[in-house]
């Protein structure tokens, strides 16, 4: 009664039974967080795909490698569930699947994507390489906790969209998806892409000293001059801009030198009142002067009038 069926599945699901299973309030406690970890990672996927077709995902080529990184990260939560499901060890595929929605997800890939999916053109490229990652992710994940959070995946399931030719009664009438392996991205690339997540933590750390001493508020509010070592150089083919997006911050300075440093500064220009970064052009377009270039093209676009 105090925590529902599916929380019950979840500990049965959760433990190790080659060892004393135990059974506790506290162990019950931990596994609701559990449970509304990946819960309010399905609603949010659910609340960015309202209108996605699947039938016409992002081809491969047109998708932005932040969203390759994605799905390659769940192509080996795949794999490593198939494996735990062969060998009927069903607490190694329920700590794969939170890990993912806390660490791959929550404190990384969600956060980032945002500002794509609020801001850009409903149906521009970059939107929609969010939201078809998003899809497979919600999709794959649905099926693969199905066998053990059976009621919740259920409930998602007739909650999102579907492909010609899924079975839309119940998602275990349903395949479990295959790794995406034309979307994935090669071993050379996901190394770059740990250096770059080993600078957004450096990033992140100086953001939050200097939010403690009042310098910012929110982290749009500041721009990041960055020095990474040699190795790392490849990071200023990336752009400011999209580093910017990467550490969710206004703007991005970056050099190469000797050790990795960053230093924290109040962002230039006035806030956008759309995305709310900072922008030295907010007041340059003629339309919509409170908004930055690119809010003021997207909402140009949606036939907005002032």
């Amino acid at each position: 009664k105090k925590y529902g069926a599916d929380l019950l599945r979840l500990w049965a699901g959760s433990a190790d039974y080659h060892v004393d299973v135990r059974c506790s309030d506290a162990i019950f406690k931990q596994l609701s967080q559990n449970y509304l970890k990946f819960r309010n990672t399905a609603r949010y996927c659910l609340g960015n795909l309202e209108g996605f077709d699947p039938d016409h995902l992002v081809a491969p080529q047109e998708m932005e490698e932040l969203d390759h990184w994605a799905i390659t990260k769940l192509n080996q939560l795949i794999a490593k569930c198939f494996a735990a499901y062969d060998n009927y060890e069903f607490h190694v595929v329920s700590h794969a699947i939170n890990d993912f929605c806390v660490v791959e997800l929550s404190s990384f890939y969600l956060d980032i994507i945002k500002d794509r999916l609020y801001c850009e053109g409903r149906d521009s490229v970059k939107r929609r390489s969010a939201q078809t990652a998003l899809w497979m992710i919600l999709d794959t994940i649905t099926k693969l906790f199905a066998p053990i959070l059976a009621f919740t995946c259920d409930e998602i399931w007739q909650a999102m969209p579907h492909r010609q030719g899924d079975d839309g009664r119940n998602v275990v009438l349903n395949e479990m998806n295959e790794p995406f392996e034309e979307y994935a991205l090669d071993e050379a690339a996901m190394k770059q892409w740990d250096k770059v997540i080993e600078v957004r933590t450096a990033v992140n750390a100086a953001l939050e000293q200097a939010r403690a001493e009042k310098k910012i508020g929110k982290s749009l509010e500041a721009k990041v001059a960055v020095t990474v070592p040699v190795e790392d150089a490849f990071m200023l083919h990336l752009g400011q801009e999209y580093l910017a997006d990467l550490f969710i911050v206004s703007q991005v300075e970056m050099e190469v030198d000797k050790e990795l440093t960053v230093d924290v500064f109040p962002a230039e220009g006035t806030k956008c009142p759309r995305c709310w970064k900072f922008h030295p052009l907010i007041g340059s377009h003629s339309k919509h002067p409170e908004l930055c270039p690119r809010c003021a093209a997207v909402v140009e676009a949606m036939g907005v009038e002032e």
